[in-house]
């Protein structure tokens, strides 16, 4: 029982590769929300084989993941989960045509989704994908075989969809992909006419355009193959099929620009599968690519008749009008004889298979024209025929008003109710009307134009339109581009319609103290007159008007520089160049001949004047105005890292003439800011120890136990408009061996500046037995010149050796004769100095390698007699005898031994060695 309990487990959750994809698409629908500007909605809608799938593979894809790439380089990008939501059965088009061999089921997923601006901003946009194996097996124009049993011959569904960024040029690209296609709900019948619109919707109004393509596949037949980038294989046709031969037809299957499926197949019957790409494009760029499978299922069925239609005027006998029919009728003609009469036969009526009866219904579609026409249809628009009564009229009636001015062509489309889908027949019927009889509206008034000077009083015309009908006049003012009427002084006034005269009064007031023309002196108008006919129909008369006004001379104003352009009042661009700390003063000055009040100001562009103490105060007088410029550039006010270009603008404005032109003129004048001068500072060194010398090129050689005392000074030779402030610092020390223990007291002042150096190195800088360093110590002194920093650098070497220990001469004395008699009294490391008689001590220096520890005396049979740990030891050998004893001097790196002779008797000469 546990084992097949584990075998049905297997059994529910082992990915299924089995019979079941009808075919289906992706959708990217644009929802934003206000948290969420990047928000989509993403579906994938699988049509399932109702009747060849296995319900387990129901079970399974519960939720999908499909996955994003980048189209430019196949760049993955991002998972997506898709949970199920629902499916449904699709419907047929005539629920008495199901069939057995046709059942399919849409299976809907949907989630939300962001596509952030930074990650989906490429110009060529992404794609999205979803593998899923396997279609039915009975497909008859792909190979599309058991995968168990011929994996060669399997074929699955790649579902694909390409979308464009979310951000183009800089801006949110919004978009939505086409939706709601139609599914194909039936079956198609060999050797009959099969139609469905197979086209979406867009609801960006973006263009779309549909071809045939051939199907993808997947990459393997896995159950759910590996969500790999494109390129992806394509189905395999079976001969003689192939993309341009999707089913055997006369003719074959067919998609129009559209979205409209048309065939009339052939045999063999069976399933087909096709692929149709829906590309999207806006303002002629494509900007995306749906590609949608199904398959279309042909059978044998019975060969139904189609219904025939024909036609007869009221004044026929019989109906002989087949496919076309020409209808004229005059406007005298009554409502009940502006018609025409149809028959509809079906023959199927007369037929057992059918039960003798058969259903049609009329439909009216315009041609070449959008109206809705529904309304010549007669009530009811239907019928019953049956074995005895196979035959059929109705009565078509016209308004005595066209559609539209002139001929117009309906067809008039009978349908019946055979399966899978209605036959139909279709009387084309170009109707001419002759609406009834109307006079036009029109002006009597002659076309007005006009030109009159400022100052003119108010010009006033009558304006007059008739109509010999005495319908009502409608009139309307369509003023010319960029025209104002009310600012321009233009008003009509309507006075009314008497009988078959419309009045209204058309005024202009040409006072340019009153109205503005300072824009526009010139104003093109068309007065429009419209009747109210029975018809509605446009026939307008229009009136032109053309007013034109002088306006008084006035001359434009000029400006100059008196420094900066000669006073030359033609030059109206300036570019100059100038250093920080240095000053920019200059008048800017305004004239107008026609002494007219001038107003002079100067703004910068893009920043305030203000903001970098600049004065310009302008200046306001009739006639002549000046104003003086000035601009201490200093570094407070400066800043060249963040600007250094700067754009001023002087207007000077004739602003107050009648007319109220604004007359000006402009000097544009460009700054150039450039680093102020600098002369570069001097550091100079000098040794403070007088036992240590300082070299021309700043090298000190340095025995272990002096102390480098150094001084460091600063100059700055620069005094305007202030000294520079200056530091001192010590930016590295380096050596064989790392510097310690020194100190360095930074230095800072305006003009001068001083340091101290210190160091006095212990025996802790000799390390791994080598007693001889060589240091740099790098000094740098630095001004705070904005913009133009300068500096001075110094680099100390500095040589320190160990103390020197030479012992090659050092030879202890070996005679002693402690008598008393002040004479060799005592041992000792001494001798007299040949120039001061002074006892100086002889033992070697003490230094990092080694020093000084003691010394200890034995006599001849080894007992200690002496011992001290002093460099100026005595030994005077109290109550020692006389005999040889031996000494060792003791360092902590050598040991130096030796015989001392010690002798008591008196006038003994020998020499202490």
């Amino acid at each position: 029982m546990k084992r097949f309990l584990v075998l049905i487990f297997c059994l529910v959750t082992f990915p299924v590769a089995a019979s079941h994809i009808v075919g289906g698409e992706f959708e990217l629908q644009y929802a934003p929300i206000a948290s969420d500007a990047f928000r989509y909605k993403l579906n994938l809608i699988i049509y399932f084989d109702e009747i060849n799938g296995l319900q387990d593979n129901k079970l399974q894809d519960k939720i999908i993941t499909a996955r994003i790439f980048r189209y430019a380089d196949n760049a993955f990008i991002r998972d997506v989960s898709i949970p199920f939501i629902y499916d449904s059965l699709v419907k047929y088009t005539q629920p008495k045509c199901t069939i057995s061999q046709l059942k399919t089921s849409k299976m809907f997923y949907s989630t939300y989704i962001t596509l952030d601006s930074k990650t989906f901003s490429h110009p060529d946009g992404y794609y999205i994908i979803w593998e899923r194996c396997c279609r039915n097996y009975t497909i008859a124009n792909i190979s599309s075989t058991n995968p168990q049993i011929d994996p060669s011959g399997a074929a699955g569904q790649t579902f694909y969809l390409k979308f464009p960024p979310v951000m183009m040029n800089g801006k949110q690209f919004i978009n939505s992909t086409p939706h709601l296609f139609p599914p194909l709900s039936d079956y198609a019948c060999v050797d009959l006419p099969y139609y469905a619109d197979f086209a979406g919707t867009d609801e960006d109004g973006d263009s779309l355009a549909y071809t045939m393509v051939t199907p993808f596949s997947t990459h393997t037949t896995d159950a759910y193959p590996p969500l790999n980038p494109a390129p992806y294989p394509e189905v395999k046709w079976r001969n003689p099929f192939n993309v341009s031969n999707v089913v055997n037809g006369h003719p074959t299957l067919h998609i129009s620009n559209k979205g409209l499926l048309t065939v009339t197949p052939s045999r063999p019957v069976g399933l087909f599968v096709f692929a149709v790409r829906c590309e999207e494009f806006r303002n002629g760029i494509k900007i995306g690519e749906a590609r949608r499978d199904f398959q279309m299922l042909v059978v044998d069925c019975p060969i139904p008749y189609p219904p025939e239609i024909t036609g007869k005027k009221l004044t026929d006998a019989t109906y002989t009008y087949k496919k076309n029919m020409t209808v004229s009728f005059a406007n005298t003609v009554s409502d009940a004889d502006r018609c025409i009469e149809i028959q509809v036969y079906d023959k199927d009526a007369t037929e057992a298979a059918d039960n003798y009866q058969e259903n049609i219904s009329l439909k009216v579609i315009p041609l070449g024209f959008n109206k809705n026409v529904s309304d010549i249809l007669p009530v009811p628009s239907t019928a019953l025929l049956t074995k005895t009564d196979s035959t059929t009229t109705f009565r078509i009636c016209f308004d005595e008003c066209p559609y539209i001015e002139g001929p117009f062509t309906v067809g008039i489309i009978a349908y019946d109710d055979a399966c899978a889908l209605p036959l139909q027949d279709t009387l084309k019927v170009l109707v001419n009307i002759v609406p009834p009889a109307n006079h036009n509206a029109r002006y009597v008034t002659a076309d007005i134009t006009k030109t009159v000077n400022e100052g003119s009083p108010v010009q006033k015309w009558l304006i007059k339109a008739v109509d010999e009908d005495g319908d009502h006049m409608t009139q309307t003012i369509i003023p010319g581009i960029g025209v104002d009427l009310a600012s321009a002084g233009i008003t009509v006034t309507p006075l009314g319609q008497q009988g078959d005269t419309l009045y209204s009064e058309l005024a202009w007031d040409p006072r340019c103290n009153v109205y503005d023309f300072t824009n526009r002196t010139s104003f093109d108008i068309k007065l429009q007159v419209e009747d109210d006919d029975k018809c509605g129909f446009s026939h307008p008369d229009f009136l032109p008007v053309n007013l034109t006004i002088v306006l008084p001379g006035n001359h434009k104003p000029t400006i100059f520089s008196p420094e900066l352009t000669n006073s030359d009042p033609a030059i109206d661009t300036v570019n100059i160049e100038r250093k920080i700390n240095q000053s920019l003063v200059f008048h800017v000055n305004g004239n107008d001949i026609d002494n007219d009040k001038l107003v002079l100001t100067g703004t910068g562009k893009g920043f305030s004047l203000a903001d970098y103490g600049i004065t310009f105060p302008g200046a306001t007088d009739y006639g002549n105005v000046s104003s003086l410029f000035t601009w201490n550039i200093r570094c407070d006010n400066v800043n060249l890292d963040a600007k250094d270009k700067f754009t001023f603008v002087f207007l000077v404005a004739d602003n107050e003439n009648k007319c109220r032109f604004r007359y000006s003129d402009t000097l544009v004048v460009n700054v150039t800011v450039i680093p102020p001068d600098n002369t570069a500072p001097e550091l100079k060194v000098a040794s403070t120890n007088p036992e240590l010398v300082l070299t021309a090129d700043n090298a000190m050689n340095v025995t272990l136990g002096q102390e480098i005392d150094l001084s460091l000074t600063g100059i700055d030779f620069d005094t305007s408009p202030e000294a520079d402030l200056l530091q001192i610092k010590l930016v590295s020390a380096t050596g064989n061996v790392a510097p310690q223990g020194y100190s360095f007291t930074a230095a800072e002042g305006r003009g001068t500046a001083q340091g101290t150096f210190i160091w006095k190195p212990e025996c802790d800088i000799f390390t791994n037995g080598v007693y001889k360093n060589d240091y740099i110590f790098r000094f740098i002194l630095s001004d705070n010149r904005c913009f133009n920093e300068k500096g001075d650098t110094v680099d100390v070497n500095i040589s320190i050796k160990d103390i020197l220990r030479d012992d090659t001469e050092f030879l202890p004395p070996n005679f002693i004769s402690p008598n008393g008699d002040s004479k060799n009294d005592f041992f000792a490391m001494m001798k007299r100095d040949a120039i001061t008689g002074d006892l100086v001590n002889i033992l070697p220096l003490d230094n990092c390698s080694g020093h000084f520890e003691g010394i200890v005396i034995f006599n001849r049979w080894g007992r200690e007699v002496f011992t001290s740990a002093s460099r100026e030891f005595r030994w005077y050998a109290p109550s020692e005898a006389s005999g040889v004893y031996y000494y060792v001097i003791k360092y902590s790196d050598k040991e130096y031994k030796g015989i001392i002779n010690v002798s008591y008797w008196e006038g003994q000469s020998q020499t202490q060695r």
